[in-house]
């Protein structure tokens, strides 16, 4: 497995005010904690973090290196649990790291990736899609970028089931019965009404109302 090294500094200061003063200075207020690990403000550079770019995909697994702790920088492994972002523009303001044990599991959301065309396409079938991740267990050596299922056999009225998923090393933690999805009928729209059906219908009712209008008279 790449490691992907990022290194953070430990801040003592909190507060909201420490938090903009540290943005201004190229740098994103953050916490690290995990199970067993006391909860520790740190900081990262904005440059670093800008400079992952690509290699910071969902789940992956850093390097970091801890300043500030003792004499010696420390290096944890650790995965990015959420990132607070700016509402008017893309700025980052904060960011969770959790950090994890090589030798223990973990729980984590990887996407599913549909392959193929199915059969139910071909007949104009919609897919519907009810799941778009998957919730599993695994040690973070084994957390896999996606889950892929191939949809091309799938006919209208078919489901691919938690149950037909199958990954070494991992386990799913999903109901087996859950379908991720299925291929729909094609919707039939409703006919209008025609016109001159309709225009048909109303002309015993003109007729009605001019005889009764005679009578009247």
């Amino acid at each position: 497995m790449e490691k992907i090294l990022i290194k953070a500094d430990i801040r003592a200061e909190k507060g909201k005010s420490i938090a903009r003063r540290l943005r201004k200075e190229g740098k994103i207020p953050a916490v690290l904690y995990g199970r067993e690990v006391d909860p520790i403000s740190i900081a990262v550079s904005s440059r670093d973090w800008e400079k992952l770019g690509k290699q910071l995909k969902s789940n992956v697994i850093l390097d970091m290196e801890v300043h500030g702790l003792k004499k010696k920088a420390e290096n944890r492994p650790v995965m990015i649990k959420h990132i607070q972002k700016g509402v008017l523009k893309n700025e980052i303001l904060h960011i969770d790291f959790l950090q994890v044990s090589m030798e223990r599991t973990v729980e984590v959301e990887i996407p599913v990736h549909l392959v193929g065309r199915s059969k139910g396409e071909t007949k104009d079938g919609i897919i519907d899609q009810h799941l778009r991740s998957i919730k599993v267990e695994c040690l973070p050596t084994q957390i896999p970028e996606k889950i892929e299922i191939d949809i091309t056999d799938l006919d209208i009225g078919d489901s691919y089931h938690i149950s037909q998923i199958s990954i070494p090393g991992v386990k799913l933690l999903e109901n087996a019965n859950v379908a991720v999805i299925t291929i729909i009928p094609p919707t039939v729209e409703e006919k209008p009404v025609v016109v001159e059906e309709a225009a048909a219908a109303a002309e015993p009712e003109k007729e009605k109302d001019k005889k009764e209008d005679k009578k009247e008279e």
